[in-house]
């Protein structure tokens, strides 16, 4: 019996043991704190000594970012990148068309052509050549002109009459009102200006060895026309006529360029004169004006 106590208190106190042990390993206060093995030296700054501070570099990271969209369908994958850039350039183009300017107002211009017998004069000479002047004035807008002009024309002669004298010569001076008819200005776009026009007024001529042909019923003269020189003999002489005609003109700035015909109807003023028929010398001149 006295060994079965013994056993028993030699069990408790094993088991106190234990419980001791585990207390006093969970007890924290008991343990001591953990110190580094690793000596931190300490130095001191010397006397005066100044510590030079280390420049702080400011780094800028750029970032790109791309926007990749990745589709899967049934275990493919498809990666789409897309990239959209719109450019927009708006122009405006105005384009004004300038014409020239168009100049009006006082001019003068030269023309040459051919001049054509009528009348009493025409069988018995032929047609020649002309040149002539011009001076007027015509407003840009102004469908009413002044104009005078002088010309000068050589017939040739007809065979017929070859033996009456050399060949004619014929002066004329003109002072007409000029007409312009302002309905097809712009026929030929804004650059010119169309001016068909009429024109007409008084004729005064002065000519030599110029053939007429007698009225008929008159006898006398040479040829089958009867044909006298006008005035009776080879020298200068005058008549007072007038004259109507038209043309058409383009108008360019400062420039005009002209084709016209007219018809510049005279009498012989002498008593010879009076037994021919009435006369009509037509020029037919093309020239520019310059304003």
């Amino acid at each position: 019996m006295f060994h079965s106590k013994a056993l028993m208190l030699v069990a408790g106190a094993a088991i106190f043991a234990l419980d001791a042990s585990a207390a006093s390993a969970q007890d924290t206060t008991m343990t001591r704190r953990p110190t580094s093995t690793k000596r931190i030296p300490i130095a001191k700054e010397a006397h005066g000594e100044v510590v030079t501070a280390t420049p702080v570099v400011a780094r800028v990271d750029t970032v790109t970012v791309f926007k990749t969209d990745t589709l899967r369908l049934q275990g493919r994958v498809d990666t789409v990148t897309t990239t959209n850039t719109v450019t927009r350039t708006d122009t405006v183009v105005n384009t004004v068309n300038l014409g020239p300017r168009m100049i009006g107002g006082m001019y003068f211009g030269l023309a040459g052509g051919t001049a054509l017998p009528y009348g009493s004069i025409r069988s018995v000479n032929n047609a020649g050549g002309l040149g002539q002047l011009n001076i007027g004035w015509q407003g840009i807008d102004s469908p009413i002109g002044i104009r005078g002009d002088v010309t000068y024309t050589q017939y040739a002669e007809a065979p017929s009459y070859a033996s009456l004298a050399a060949k004619p010569d014929v002066w004329n001076a003109n002072l007409d009102l000029k007409l312009e008819i302002p309905l097809f200005r712009a026929v030929f776009g804004s650059s010119s200006r169309f001016r068909p026009y009429l024109v007409g007024g008084g004729s005064y001529l002065r000519y030599r060895a110029l053939r007429m042909q007698l009225e008929d019923g008159t006898t006398g003269g040479l040829g089958p026309q009867n044909a006298l020189l006008a005035g009776g003999d080879q020298g200068w002489h005058d008549s007072f006529g007038w004259n109507a005609g038209g043309g058409l003109a383009w108008h360019f700035g400062s420039k005009e360029i002209f084709i016209e015909s007219r018809a510049i109807v005279f009498n012989g003023a002498d008593a010879a004169s009076r037994s021919f028929g009435s006369a009509k010398h037509v020029p037919i001149a093309f020239g520019v004006n310059f304003f």
